[in-house]
């Protein structure tokens, strides 16, 4: 029997470029913190490789219900080993990652999954968003071994077409040149932004509830945000979050004056120079060196707010 046995799990699940970056980063380098208050934290990276198996299920799912012994004995190792000296004391696992609904990838770029299972294999951003949350969570409980708990699904959005233009600079940045992405007016009219809808995204997400206690939480990302305070959207995200510990987390964090992500806008957009140059320079570099072209576009011709 697991140790860890947490009443609550919150997924927060991007959505992409609405400022997951920041969040993500704040709350790892704060992970002791929310540790002593009893909740273990899990950003992107620590997932992919400390919870691998879960991801490749949430990935690519597998041919029938039954969640791998593998995948089971992976996952409860690895956050019994997160959870540090005294698992029993916590209550609540926040997972932050923006994939969790779908990569912007598989969803507006690759024109098929060929591996994918359940026909999971059109585009359309975060089209089987509720089949991947479900993975999640199956692979959650049994990995737990624990089903009584309280899950909180927490995405932000914004404006459909703010949103549009700001996953078309992310493409680009990444380097996912193809002849539909690089001009913005033909990417708005081939790519499918329809299952990204925020009423149609909560109400597919609704569908997990069988036998599951569930909240959805939809923050507006425009009204929770401040460009000149990058520090108030973390502070929106904590009170749906965590509302029990969003006070005093917020003191403390506030308190340390080591923190230098607090005030810092990670993974910005680029503007019109920025984008001309990304178009223009992606035949030079392979995959790698395009990482540290990338880094040198945001550094130069990063989007003012």
């Amino acid at each position: 029997m697991s140790q860890l046995k947490p009443n609550r799990i919150v997924l927060h699940c991007g959505l992409h470029k609405t400022g997951s970056t920041y969040i993500q980063r704040n709350l790892e380098s704060n992970r002791e913190l929310l540790l002593k208050q009893g909740v273990l934290y899990l950003g992107p990276t620590t997932f992919k490789k400390r919870c691998s198996e879960l991801w490749h299920h949430l990935q690519w799912g597998g041919r029938n219900r039954k969640i791998p012994s593998q995948l089971r004995s992976q996952t409860q190792t690895s956050l019994l080993k997160l959870a540090g000296d005294h698992p029993e004391k916590i209550h609540t696992i926040l997972l932050s990652f923006e994939a969790i609904f779908g990569t912007l990838s598989s969803g507006l770029v690759e024109p098929y999954r060929q591996k994918a299972p359940h026909k999971e294999n059109k585009t359309g951003l975060y089209r089987h968003a509720r089949s991947r949350t479900k993975r999640l969570m199956s692979g959650l409980e049994e990995s737990l071994e624990h089903k009584a708990i309280q899950w909180t699904i927490l995405f932000a959005s914004r404006t459909h077409e703010v949103f549009m233009r700001s996953c078309h600079t992310q493409l680009l940045k990444e380097g996912r040149h193809i002849p539909e992405t690089i001009n913005f007016d033909t990417f708005r009219q081939t790519a499918d932004f329809s299952y990204s809808n925020p009423t149609k995204l909560t109400e597919t997400l609704k569908k997990v509830s069988s036998k599951r206690e569930i909240n959805i939480v939809n923050i507006n990302y425009e009204k929770a945000s401040d460009p000149r305070e990058p520090s108030t959207f973390l502070w929106n995200v904590l009170n749906q979050a965590l509302p029990q510990q969003a006070e005093l987390l917020r003191q403390q964090i506030e308190a340390n004056t080591n923190n230098g992500n607090l005030n810092k806008t990670p993974n910005p957009g680029l503007n019109e120079r920025g984008l001309e140059l990304a178009i223009q320079a992606r035949p030079l570099f392979s995959r790698s060196e395009w990482k540290l072209f990338r880094k040198f576009l945001e550094k130069n011709f990063a989007k003012s707010s």
